[in-house]
């Protein structure tokens, strides 16, 4: 997989240890502060995302820039390609101009360097970077989803938060179970180079998928009516699930469409606006299947599952779609254009 180690690019893994996969922490995991959150919304093209299409977590990311009106404001350069040295943003012939600083580059570890010469750590996305200043603000998907959801979004858009206060310590309890019962087991279960460790890591994936499912069985959303963050932390893993977790991790036991109530809860989000257009199946899979070298030697992609996301989702059963608003109110919203209908306008 490979890093840096004191700003130099090395093919070294410490991701594997012991037979089993284990995720690095996010070196610039610190809070995104308010001055920066305010500066994204009054210097519009100052702070830029970088981003995967085929990494969960950078889906986090853009699912929140799309849902929160921000596409105008954050600029967004995609990192893909063959990834010879980690994540490439550019190439040989067309390398990327980094935005506020005298530097073209080929490879995302090339700006993490630029920002800290001595940069010790894995080139990962989604990166939130200020051309102003020439820094990374944070590659941690939460933070970044949280100050985007901090951000004022479009002015004709209800001025509403994925995190309302609420529902913040149901959040804070639900979001972690899912992000270690599923969205890093199934990498666990993938990555495992021990028949314990898979059998571990794919027991707790469909465990933690069978609660959600129950879960599911009542309510529209993992917290009720309303759209939260957990969701949105949610939706990349099951968008990805039989696409390539299923066959390419071997999380083989069922497929995300056996599940009624996850299978149409992924199909309700993927109505909201601008969450469609954020799924790119087709790069998602050539990305795990033709660069997860040390899973699939020889890169063949393996047959895309049929499914379709269009099929009527028939959640409208449990109530509307609604938002959190600022002041603490629940709307009812239209989630493909996100807007009140004028009845409920509070």
């Amino acid at each position: 997989m490979g890093m840096l180690i004191d700003g130099e690019w090395t093919n070294e893994d410490r991701t594997i240890r012991d037979g089993a996969y284990v995720r690095s922490a996010s070196p610039y995991d610190e809070l995104i502060p308010l001055n920066v959150i305010d500066a994204i919304a009054t210097q519009p093209g100052r702070f830029h995302l970088i981003a995967s299409l085929s990494c969960p977590w950078s889906h986090r990311a853009m699912l929140t820039r799309a849902l929160k009106g921000l596409n105008d404001v954050v600029p967004i350069h995609i990192a893909g390609g063959p990834r010879t040295e980690g994540y490439r943003i550019g190439t040989v012939a067309r390398p990327w101009s980094v935005p506020g600083r005298h530097a073209s580059i080929e490879h995302l570890h090339q700006l993490y360097a630029l920002a800290d010469s001595n940069y010790t750590g894995r080139a990962t996305v989604p990166m939130l970077w200020d051309a102003k200043t020439g820094a990374v603000i944070s590659n941690e998907s939460v933070h970044i989803l949280r100050g985007l959801d901090a951000v004022r979004g479009k002015e004709t858009d209800p001025d509403w938060t994925l995190r309302p206060a609420d529902l913040a310590s149901e959040i804070d309890k639900l979001a972690p179970e899912i992000q270690t019962g599923l969205s890093n087991a199934v990498y666990r279960a993938g990555k495992a180079q021990r028949q314990e460790i898979y059998d571990d890591a794919v027991n707790e994936v469909f465990e933690t998928l069978d609660r959600l499912e129950d879960r599911l069985s009542s309510t529209r959303y993992l917290h009720g009516s309303v759209l939260t963050e957990t969701d949105l932390r949610l939706w990349p893993t099951l968008a990805r699930f039989d696409a390539v977790y299923h066959g390419h991790f071997k999380c083989s036991r069922r497929r995300l469409t056996e599940y009624p109530n996850l299978w149409g809860y992924a199909r309700d989000i993927r109505g909201w606006r601008g969450v469609a257009t954020t799924l790119d199946e087709p790069a998602i899979r050539a990305a795990y299947y033709g660069e997860d070298r040390d899973i699939n030697p020889r890169g063949v992609v393996a047959t895309a599952p049929k499914v379709d996301w269009k099929a009527e989702h028939r959640r409208v059963a449990f109530g509307p779609a609604m938002i959190a608003l600022r002041d603490g109110t629940h709307v009812e919203v239209n989630p493909a254009v996100l807007s009140i209908p004028q009845a409920k306008v509070p």
